[in-house]
């Protein structure tokens, strides 16, 4: 055990309370394997990983399904029996599977028939997305926590999820599994994590920028990208969790970070000075989390305007006024339409597609105003010498550049109701598509599921709104 938790801790940091429990588990080849693990915790926390590494180094006969993607009982069994045995279906074959199994009975004798003389050897069945389970035919799950009492093997289920076993329970009963927790990073382990990418993020940074500069060891160095990561925790840690897109956000914004190193403009011990720079680009950076955009690249600044890089190439005089602004709408017209082609890349409803709308126009309208915004007849509105003063501000104190307010569910419903033309009535599928949308990251939602906030930009919505044949800016306070 001793040598597999040193093989471990270099794959797998921050994790060696749960290698060892599975280990304990399963890693003993001479006494019988469980009848059902269940891993649990919040996504990217390492349950797959730990588990397949644990897996791999035991050379046990297992099999991964994730069952978003094995949505019936047929294509489950017979997924199992062909992965067992080896075989790959393919299209040039005869016959797609080898083994037809509609029940569990055929399924239980198929898999007796297959390992008769292996009946000692340990067999692992493993499901990823495990709640999907749940919406399945009733007898799938109390099935597979039981799979050991039907089949003469040494065969344990494996089931791993986001939510807790008590969100599994029917009214039947369930065989209770053995429940193995991953909770969430702390804010030392996610650096200590992030930290092992240094090369990765160090590299990525040179080919996007300059690499014969003098200053190229300086982002190679461990104390400058530690430096870094901790500028970048500080905003980011409140927000997300997530060890993946903690990862991936990382290597965008260190393009930005070595930038000033590179070109010499700041020492790269100057830790005060990069702080500076580099704190509006992470909270600009934070706008499109989630949503897998370049955004570093648009050189987004402490506003949030994505014409930045326009401002940058005017001062320094390389192109004359009429080039630049050519090629900023250019680079406003590119970013648009890649912008559009991710929103359609979602394929969302079409009541979903105004939930969204409704979501945006809440978080960016104040709720004061949604009487005047959405009404008919919303009566006369006396201008004060305030309002007008309001009015006549910079467009750095526009809704859509402060960034999104926390609304509550019935605000959103309102104003849905308000803007579709057609009658909808107030159902379970459509309470659905608020989750789903939550699902996507388009939405943020509370603990108690009753406020939410929209995270999209003022593009993705755009997009959206063009799918649907709806005028957005009529609808923004910011434009009226």
């Amino acid at each position: 055990m001793e040598t597999f938790l040193f093989e471990q801790r270099s794959v797998l940091p921050c994790r060696e309370n749960q290698l060892l429990q599975i280990y304990s588990y399963i890693g003993n080849i001479d006494e019988p394997v469980p009848h059902c693990l269940f891993l649990y915790g919040n996504a990217a926390t390492g349950k797959t990983a730990c588990l397949i590494n644990t897996l791999e180094y035991l050379s046990y006969r297992y099999v991964v399904l994730n069952a978003v993607e094995c949505y019936t009982q047929k294509i489950i069994y017979e997924t199992i029996l062909n992965k067992l045995s080896g075989h790959v279906p393919s299209r040039d074959n005869k016959y797609m599977s080898v083994f037809k199994c509609d029940n569990i009975k055929d399924f239980v004798a198929q898999l007796n028939f297959m390992f008769e003389k292996y009946s000692y050897e340990p067999v692992i069945i493993v499901f990823d997305n495990a709640s999907r389970l749940r919406d399945m035919e009733h007898n799938i799950l109390p099935a597979f926590l039981r799979l050991k009492e039907f089949c003469n093997l040494n065969v344990c289920t494996i089931l791993v999820s986001d939510i807790p076993f008590e969100k599994y329970l029917l009214k039947t009963g369930l065989k209770e599994p053995i429940k193995i927790f991953f909770p969430q990073y702390t804010k030392e382990e996610l650096y200590n994590i992030i930290l092992t990418n240094q090369a990765q993020c160090a590299n990525y940074a040179l080919q996007k920028l300059e690499r014969n500069s003098k200053f190229k060891n300086d982002i190679l160095r461990h104390d400058v990208f530690a430096n870094y990561l901790n500028a970048f925790l500080s905003v980011f840690y409140r927000p997300c969790r997530d060890l993946v897109e903690l990862k991936h956000m990382a290597r965008l914004n260190y393009v930005e970070y070595c930038e000033p190193i590179l070109n010499g403009s700041i020492e790269a011990d100057d830790v005060t000075k990069l702080w500076r720079y580099i704190a509006p680009i992470l909270k600009s950076s934070l706008e499109i989390l989630y949503l897998r955009l370049n955004g570093t690249n648009n050189h987004l600044n402490q506003t949030g305007d994505p014409c930045y890089e326009i401002q940058l190439k005017m001062e320094s005089l390389d192109l004359t006024k009429e080039e630049v602004v050519k090629e900023g709408e250019q680079i406003l017209t590119n970013e648009m339409m890649s912008t559009e082609t991710f929103a359609q890349s979602f394929e969302l409803p079409f009541y979903a597609k105004f939930l969204l709308i409704a979501a945006y126009l809440a978080s960016f309208n104040p709720a004061k105003e949604d009487k005047r915004l959405f009404m008919k007849y919303h009566g006369k509105k006396k201008k004060r010498m305030q309002l007008v003063n309001a009015n006549a501000k910079l467009a750095e104190r526009l809704n859509i550049q402060l960034g999104p307010r926390v609304f509550t569910l019935d605000r959103m419903l309102a104003i849905f109701y308000a803007i579709l033309e057609e009658r909808a009535g107030l159902t379970a599928n459509l309470l659905a598509q608020i989750s789903s949308l939550v699902r996507l990251r388009l939405l943020t939602a509370s603990t108690d599921c009753m406020r939410y906030k929209c995270t999209v930009s003022y593009e993705f919505i755009a997009a959206i709104s063009k799918m649907v044949g709806f005028n957005i800016r009529k609808y923004l306070y910011d434009f009226i």
